[in-house]
């Protein structure tokens, strides 16, 4: 299960700069909201591996 949400979740932060590379905007803006997406996916990615990490410690 830990591999489909971590899958789910980059799955759905590379769809998200997909969208922001093609959205019709100045570069700068651009490579600002990457940044701002990839920040926030780290941030995301690191909560999912902390609750699964508690999750195995309490299973054993």
């Amino acid at each position: 299960m830990s591999k489909f949400l971590r899958n789910l979740t980059i799955g759905g932060i590379i769809g998200f700069i997909a969208g922001l590379l093609f959205a019709p905007q100045k570069g700068e803006e651009t490579r600002q909201k990457v940044k701002e997406a990839l920040e926030k996916g780290k941030e995301k990615l690191k909560e999912i591996k902390e609750e699964f990490t508690k999750k195995e410690e309490a299973e054993g």
